[in-house]
This record gives structure tokens, C-alpha cells and sequence, in this order.
């Protein structure tokens, strides 16, 4: 009888501690003598029976009594202690999120805490989800509790999913899952739907769902990685639709003055690759859409009475506005410049402070990139407005702050993408937590190719608005 009681429990004697061994043991124990007694002393029942009341009444005052009723405590605990089966197994027991709380302790059996368990499926993975409010139980707190709980829970990685405050999603694995950004992603121009106004889709997430960037409410972009590590592809996909329908005007400033963005020239609506040769043009150019802005959101053209522009979405009458400066430190780094560049320089900082500023209710957009990610590069007081920020592969902490910011603790950051995963990167959304995506590459030449194909479509419903 002792042996039968503690065989479901066999696996996980080795994470109780030392009172609820003893008092399992005690109950088992006492079992055992009760079963004996009315196996051999059948006429006993009556005898045990008062015995057991007067043990439950004074467990009123006495609760380690009950240890002494036949599977009392056995029974009420043990759907706690069949490893896989119970939530509050796992944060007490396995885990250790939170204290073993029982009747006999000062909690009273009275959780502070709500769980969910699923245990392993065909894939290897088992869930726990996790939410407490107590001040104490952080980011860090839940992170190293997981990784000390690998081999309780029979598994090699495990990955702690933040999804607001005082609320967790727990994945273990027991074979370290194939990441599905490590495969690179190709996709040729007839693959790519029609701009509907306000979300672009360019890859996928470190979950296997597609990764999608929505223009709506914002007004400023920040794509930054070190050289070779998929930015000009990554900015390819997020214009293309844009450049493909007349829903959108995009005006384009190549710093690098190469011929990276030839393959947008003819749709664009403004194309300056020369901002390296002619910063006084390119300051102009940009003062003049800055004003346009500032227009636009005094005279809400879309509509007599509503400001907002998204809230009538954007048209070919009315567009949605991108600029986009690829090379931004050609027009914001003042390092070994002259006093007359310095100058136009903080003109063009002001004119694209502008449009992030105002541009978010006037369907206006600003997208930064660049390889040299510093704070030189990209000012800190234009960054801080974008709402939306691309770290691509990057070395040093430095780097990836001047992009995103500060990382929360726990979320992915940009210096640990391999060197392998080209396009991959790390995207920081409004709540200020990042995610890991990848970059589909689609070859300019498709890009060129969907341009050509669209151009009189465009004009046709253009004249048709």
C-alpha cells in the first residue's frame, strides 16, 4: 500500500522540499496502518470511523492532523503532482515562479497567480502561460527561473515570451526547434499583391507568420545595419507596392549617389541621386515638402471636416506621401564638413523633423536608412519620434541603440543575428518591444519589371480617381 501511494509521485519527489516529503510520508504511513487495521480487524470500521471524526474536528485547530486521515493528503494534492498534468505543478514545483502555497501555509492555499498548461505536442513543445502582478516576479525573474528549470521540464531551449506587463508566454522545447528565419526567402515580383492603402508585407516572423508593415498612423521608418546585411533589399519590398500604385507619390534621395534606386526613377515622384554632389538642391527639395506637410495638415484636403488622413484613407486624388533618404548621414552628419554644409545640414534635419513631427494625421512618412548606424547618423530627437525601427545585422550595442533605442531586456537585439541570415533583423513597433523577422529578396530586375508593368495602370486609374 506505502509503495502503490507513491508511485505516481516517483519523478518528482527530488523537487519537493523537505516538509511536504514528510508529510506524504506521514500519510502514506498512516494509510497504510488504517488499511491494515481493517484488513485484519474487520469489526474495527466503526472504532476508525470515530477516530477519523475526531481527528477532522480538531484539524480545525491542528491542520497537520488531517495528515494522519486515511489519503487525505493524497488525494488532495495529487493532481498537483503528476508531472505534465497541472499548471500550478509546474510554477511550484517544477519551475519554482512561485512558492508552494498549500492550506498549511500562510497563504492558504489562495494563489497569486493565474496558469495555463499544455504539456508536449508532435513538435516537441509544451506552453506554459503566466501571469502574476507581483513586483518581484520580472523579466529577469521569469527568464533565469526558465532556464534553471531546463532539465526539470525535460527540455533543451527554452524561450520566454513577454506579452504585457506581469504576463508571460513560456516555451520549452526538448530538441532545439529549426528557426524558420535561417531559410532564405525568395519571391518574384507576381507574388507581391496590390498596395491596399496601408500594409505591406515583406517577410516573415521568427513564428513562420508573414511579417507586415502598416503605413497607417505612421510617420516615421528607421532601417539601419552594417554593410552587406540586406538593407536596399529590405527597403525594396517595403516601396515597391507604394511605387506601383497611385495610392502613393514617393520621393526618393539616394545619399550614396549610386544606382541602387535607378530602378524607381520613372515611378517616383521626386529622385535626387546626387544629394552627395548638391546639398544645397537636396535641402531645398526637402524644406519644399516639408512646407507640403504643413500644409496638407492645415487644409486637410481629403475631407471638409475630418484632419485625420487616415480616417478617409489614402486615394489617387489624395496619396499617401513616403520620402525616402537611403544614406541619411550624406544629410544629417556634420563630421569634416564646411560651415556653409553645417548649415544646410540642420536646414535638412528641421525639414525632416518636420514631416515625422506633423506627418503621422497628414499621411506623411519619412524612411531612414543607413550603414553607418551612429547617433550622428540618425538624430537621436528624429529617431525618437519614428515609431517604427529596422535593426538589420549590426556589431557593437552602440549601433544598435543609435536604431532602436533602448532593448528591453529579454527581446531580441541586432547584434545577435548571424552573419548567414541575410535580411534578417530585428523591428521595434510603438510598445517598444522588438521582434525577430527576415527580409524576402526580391532582384531589382523583378522590381524594374513590376514598375514597367504597372506604369500604365497607374495612369489609367489616376485619370479615373
Amino acid at each position: 500500500m506505502f509503495t502503490l501511494m507513491f508511485l505516481p509521485l516517483a519523478k518528482v519527489t527530488a523537487w519537493d522540499d523537505d516538509a511536504w516529503s514528510a508529510r506524504y510520508t506521514v500519510s502514506a504511513l498512516a494509510t497504510t496502518a488504517w488499511f491494515a487495521l481493517l484488513v485484519f480487524v474487520p469489526g474495527a470500521i466503526i472504532a476508525c470511523a470515530v477516530v477519523w471524526a475526531v481527528l477532522l474536528l480538531l484539524s480545525v485547530r491542528h491542520p497537520s492532523l488531517r495528515n494522519l486521515l486515511p489519503f487525505w493528503r493524497w488525494l488532495l494534492a495529487l493532481r498537483h503532482r503528476i508531472k505534465g498534468d497541472s499548471p500550478v505543478f509546474i510554477v511550484e514545483r517544477v519551475l519554482g515562479l512561485r512558492p508552494i502555497e498549500d492550506a498549511p501555509t500562510d497563504f492558504k492555499g489562495v494563489r497569486d497567480y493565474v496558469a495555463a498548461y499544455s504539456g508536449y505536442d508532435e513538435t516537441g513543445e509544451a506552453l506554459l502561460e503566466f501571469s502574476c502582478g507581483i513586483s518581484g516576479v520580472t523579466d529577469e525573474f521569469v527568464e533565469k527561473k526558465a532556464k534553471d528549470g531546463l532539465g526539470a521540464m525535460g527540455a533543451e531551449v527554452c524561450k520566454v515570451e513577454h506579452l504585457g506587463p506581469g504576463h508571460w508566454l513560456l516555451h520549452f522545447w526538448k530538441t532545439e526547434p529549426k528557426n524558420p528565419l535561417d531559410d532564405a526567402i525568395e519571391i518574384k515580383a507576381s507574388d507581391l499583391s496590390d498596395w491596399d492603402g496601408k500594409t505591406v508585407t515583406y517577410g516573415l516572423t521568427e513564428a513562420g507568420e508573414p511579417a507586415r508593415l502598416s503605413y497607417a498612423q505612421t510617420s516615421g521608418i528607421v532601417v539601419g545595419g552594417v554593410p552587406g546585411a540586406g538593407k536596399s533589399a529590405g527597403a525594396t519590398l517595403l516601396t515597391l507596392p507604394l511605387l506601383a500604385s497611385p495610392k502613393a507619390s514617393v520621393a526618393i534621395f539616394d545619399g550614396k549617389g549610386g544606382m541602387d534606386w535607378h530602378w524607381a526613377e520613372r515611378s517616383a515622384s521626386l529622385y535626387n541621386n546626387e544629394c552627395d554632389l548638391d546639398l544645397e538642391t537636396a535641402t531645398d527639395q526637402l524644406e519644399q515638402l516639408a512646407q507640403r506637410c504643413v500644409e496638407d495638415l492645415k487644409s486637410h484636403p481629403w475631407s471638409d471636416s475630418d484632419p485625420d488622413f487616415w480616417h478617409s484613407g489614402a486615394s489617387a486624388l489624395h496619396p499617401f506621401h513616403l520620402v525616402v533618404i537611403d544614406e541619411c548621414q550624406t544629410l544629417f552628419d556634420t563630421t569634416g564638413r564646411s560651415k556653409e554644409d553645417k548649415a544646410l545640414i540642420e536646414r535638412c534635419k528641421r525639414a525632416v523633423a518636420t514631416i515625422v513631427r506633423k506627418g503621422r494625421s497628414a499621411g506623411w512618412c519619412v524612411m531612414l536608412l543607413t550603414q553607418k548606424p551612429t547617433a550622428d547618423s540618425i538624430p537621436t530627437n528624429i529617431r525618437d519620434n519614428c515609431v517604427v525601427r529596422f535593426a538589420l545585422r549590426v556589431t557593437t550595442r552602440e549601433a544598435a541603440e543609435a536604431v532602436l533605442g533602448s532593448i528591453p531586456d529579454g527581446d531580441p537585439k541586432p547584434t545577435e543575428i548571424p552573419s548567414t541570415r541575410r535580411g534578417g533583423a530585428v523591428v521595434q513597433a510603438e510598445d517598444g518591444h522588438t521582434q525577430s523577422v527576415r527580409f524576402a529578396y526580391l532582384p531589382v530586375t523583378e522590381a524594374a519589371k513590376a514598375l514597367d508593368s504597372s506604369t500604365l495602370e497607374t495612369v489609367v486609374a489616376g485619370l479615373e480617381a
